[in-house]
């Protein structure tokens, strides 16, 4: 990607290089052409969410041949306060809620362990 150019001209610049138009781009992705003309002018806050963005330039980058982990990369360093935090745990990292999620389940079940363990004694 240029260094110059924002997120959504540099998408619209290798859309037009390869020839299709947006509404080639929403048959092929299914999403409408109002939403594609937001994402390509950086118009975030006409879309619909953080969840449906990072959809939209998933489904985007694949239809122009673009890797989408590049594309999705780029989009947090133009919205940092909206991209990391509200996307959740990249592949490969635990939420904190998560695990604390986890950690009252196994004490749960070791506690259920510890009573059956004691009355079976008596």
């Amino acid at each position: 990607m240029s260094s110059g150019t924002g997120l959504g001209a540099y998408l619209r610049e290798i859309r037009e290089r390869q020839g299709l138009s947006l509404p080639e781009i929403a048959a092929e992705t299914k999403i409408s052409c109002r939403f594609l003309e937001a994402i390509e002018e950086e118009r975030w806050e006409e879309l619909p969410g953080e969840v449906y963005i990072v959809g939209y330039l998933r489904a985007y980058a694949e239809a122009v041949g673009l890797d989408p982990g590049d594309v999705l990369a780029r989009y947090r360093e133009v919205r940092p306060q909206k991209g990391r935090d509200t996307l959740g745990p990249t592949r490969g990292e635990v939420s904190s809620s998560r695990k604390l999620w986890w950690v009252v389940a196994v004490l749960g079940v070791l506690l259920v362990l510890a009573l059956i363990f004691y009355f079976w004694k008596f």
